[in-house]
């Protein structure tokens, strides 16, 4: 897809994105926005991450950027331990500093799309995302695809990737600035 093939210009690795997320690009080349609340798909790429790791520079080679929110948030791939892109868990960095793991892989990131949050790492998940009824397209268009029970709120998803990986906001801070 274009969008796609956009954002893997930027991956400096060579790696491509994940099946969960070229299906998001595919969705977004045929549908436009909106996906879920004010997450966009993004071509940000590393030089853009580079200002949060003056430290170690090298460490933007574990990231794999692909999206944004509203304030300028930013979504990537973590390719912790040689994880590859498929496996690998989504974090977000935010405009405020904030440092999230949100989900344990990009599948699992597609089921929090799906559940309506309009910031999505920035929300309070143990509740029901308000812009639920906004996202029905996209959602049907991925349960389509994977045919996933959805859980009603984002809760479990992010518990269960911050269980698995406790150690995304020790690794910045040993890397950054």
């Amino acid at each position: 897809t274009m969008i796609q093939e956009k954002i893997e210009s930027t991956i400096i690795s060579g790696k491509k994105l994940p099946k969960p997320i070229s299906y998001i690009c595919k969705y977004l080349d045929e549908n436009n926005y909106l996906i879920s609340g004010f997450f966009e798909l993004s071509t940000i790429g590393i030089d853009d991450m580079l200002h949060w790791f003056r430290k170690n520079p090298h460490a933007v080679d574990e990231l794999i950027p692909f999206g944004r929110g509203a304030c300028g948030d930013v979504y990537c791939l973590w390719l912790t331990n040689g994880l590859c892109p498929e496996d690998a868990p989504i974090v977000m960095f935010g405009s405020e500093g904030e440092l999230l793991v949100l989900a344990k892989d990009s599948k699992e990131f597609c089921k929090l799309l799906c559940l309506g949050y309009s910031e999505v790492g920035l929300e309070d998940h143990t509740v029901a995302g308000k812009e639920y009824s906004k996202t029905e397209k996209f959602r049907d268009y991925i349960v389509g695809i994977y045919n996933f029970e959805l859980p009603e709120t984002g809760e479990f998803i992010i518990d269960q990737a911050n269980k698995l990986y406790p150690y995304f906001k020790t690794w910045v801070e040993a890397n950054a600035r």
